[in-house]
């Protein structure tokens, strides 16, 4: 057992670090008596809106929220079907299901991404939406999709729970479909100090939309003009995370410059690193590699913390069981070998390169 710890990830430290900085909002925030909705939240609206290009940004409860209301508010046929991944987590698939939409799960490609390719053959007459996840924070094939989308008349949501700042050809994912869904969960890259998230989109009725949805269909405080439920952010949430909007883009440059370091220290290992891309922020650093679990034990005897995203694809959790998934063809074999082999290293912006290279020498004297 070594003295020396990795952790896997580090939120007490990282919230620790802006405790003094937070100390007086918070205060302030406390002080007002306002805790729902108000100019934080506004704020916190606009900025993240200007800081993925959108027109629009919507706060709401969760990063499944921003997806169930967002698929509700475009009012797709709920007799309808939605294609997407197994390899995402759960609330990909489940805002489907609850909101009445039946998922069709397709296979990805070697970079752990939807496959456009299988999207296509698994488009039939039931088809309304595709939900492209940006995994782990690596941009999916959005041109493609978006191109594919229009010609069959479908619509494109951007699932980018792990992908804030990404951007393709440096255009900000989630705003590529009809919107972008944003979870904003404590480990996630922009955390808050529990669950959060945010839908992005340029098109104002969809955010209006949404908008109601978010606060029980209230037009005013005494006009339901339909029927929503309660998903809206708190204000000293907002405020947290308007002052962590101050430091998410160096903290992103602190991941990129991390990932390189294990491309390079990694490199002729016997081992897959993640698919290298200008536009990708690391939410997580996956390796794959043969005999994982056997990996992973000796990372944890040697005091170094990884983790698994994600061991169970949906089509395989029990409560897909019930026949509430379709896949298509029958299998998915790539992402079924992934899940065998796929191991989250230690990632986040107070790991240092000392530690990197010592769970670099750990993973070589394992292999």
């Amino acid at each position: 057992m070594s003295d020396l710890r990795v952790p896997f990830a580090h939120v007490d430290a990282e919230n620790g670090r802006l405790l003094a900085a937070f100390a007086t909002p918070l205060a302030q925030g406390l002080a007002s008596g306002r805790f729902i909705g108000g100019d934080d939240v506004t704020e916190f609206e606009t900025r993240f809106a200007r800081l993925h290009g959108a027109a629009h940004a919507v706060a709401v409860g969760s990063g499944t929220d921003a997806l169930k209301l967002t698929i509700r508010a475009l009012g797709l046929d709920r007799r309808g079907t939605g294609i997407t991944v197994a390899n995402t987590f759960l609330a990909t698939v489940g805002a489907m299901v609850t909101e009445g939409v039946r998922p069709v799960l397709v296979d990805v490609r070697g970079d752990e991404n939807i496959d456009v390719t299988a999207v296509e053959k698994a488009i039939t007459p039931e088809t309304t939406m595709v939900v492209a996840v940006h995994l782990r924070g690596l941009p999916a094939a959005v041109h493609a999709l978006r191109e594919l989308c229009a010609a069959r008349g479908l619509t494109l949501i951007e699932d980018c729970a792990q992908a804030v700042l990404a951007a393709v050809g440096g255009v900000p994912v989630g705003t590529f479909g009809a919107a972008g869904c944003f979870s904003l969960h404590p480990l996630k890259n922009l955390g808050a100090c529990g669950d959060a998230g945010v839908v992005v989109t340029d098109d104002p009725d969809l955010a209006a939309e949404i908008r109601l949805l978010r606060s029980h269909g209230l037009r005013d405080r005494d006009t339901a003009v339909r029927w929503g439920e309660n998903s809206r952010l708190d204000a000293l949430q907002a405020r947290l995370l308007n002052l962590k909007l101050d430091h998410i883009e160096e903290w992103t440059r602190r991941r990129r410059d991390l990932a390189r370091l294990y491309d390079e220290e990694l490199s002729g290992l016997p081992l897959t690193t993640p698919a290298g891309d200008d536009g990708h922020v690391y939410h997580r650093y996956v390796i794959r590699v043969a005999n994982r679990d056997a990996l992973r034990a000796r990372l944890r005897t040697a005091g170094i913390e990884t983790a698994v995203h994600y061991p169970v694809p949906v089509h395989r959790q029990p409560a897909a069981l019930d026949g509430s998934v379709d896949v298509a063809g029958g299998a998915l074999p790539v992402t079924e070998q992934q899940a065998e082999e796929i191991l989250s290293l230690p990632l986040h912006p107070l790991l240092g390169e000392d530690q990197i290279r010592y769970v670099v020498r750990r993973i070589e004297e394992s292999l």
